[in-house]
């Protein structure tokens, strides 16, 4: 038996990355501010590394979360995998040229869908419900310039709209 209601742990493990960077920068301006001698100074790094870990925390937790969808997806440096009962698909991350976000507008469920298109034009189609889909944030990582704010706003979206959060940049040389 749980003391805590389903609703609320769930709240609680939702924004528990800013809960932790909260209470790291605390510690550290703590440390900063009434310690002595060495530990004011390891304070202010450990002020920084707080409100990074706060900053993100606050991003993902932005980000409603949803379930029940079809799938696993996995992530790892160099690839994301969507695996499907009837097959799957795998992505390269060094051949991707646009990730956009397609918001369904349910009203109810908030349904959305990752796309990553490749260089050859494939789109990889996730449900954001699908197993694994919060990893997805992670791979925003290593697109340099990608709108978390896209993503955000689109997790937000009661009504049908696409989302473009990163695409390649094609340099000209004339």
């Amino acid at each position: 038996m749980s003391l805590v209601r389903p609703a609320a742990r769930a709240a609680i493990w939702r924004w528990r990355e800013v809960f932790v960077g909260a209470f790291v920068a605390a510690l550290g301006v703590n440390w900063a501010l009434g310690g002595i001698g060495l530990m004011r100074w390891i304070g202010w790094p450990v002020v920084v590394i707080g409100s990074a870990l706060l900053i993100a925390g606050l991003q993902r937790a932005r980000v409603r979360p949803r379930s029940g969808g079809a799938g696993v997806v996995e992530l790892d440096e160099a690839q994301l995998t969507y695996f499907l009962p009837e097959g799957g698909v795998v992505v390269p991350l060094s051949l991707v040229t646009r990730i956009e976000i397609e918001a369904l507008g349910d009203e109810a469920h908030g349904e959305m869908h990752w796309i990553f298109t490749d260089r050859d034009g494939q789109e990889a189609r996730i449900p954001a419900s699908a197993v694994g889909a919060e990893r997805l944030m992670d791979a925003l990582a290593q697109f340099p310039g990608a709108h978390f704010q896209k993503v955000i706003a689109a997790s937000a979206a009661r009504k049908p709209e696409n989302f473009v959060i990163w695409q390649e940049q094609v340099v000209r040389l004339h």
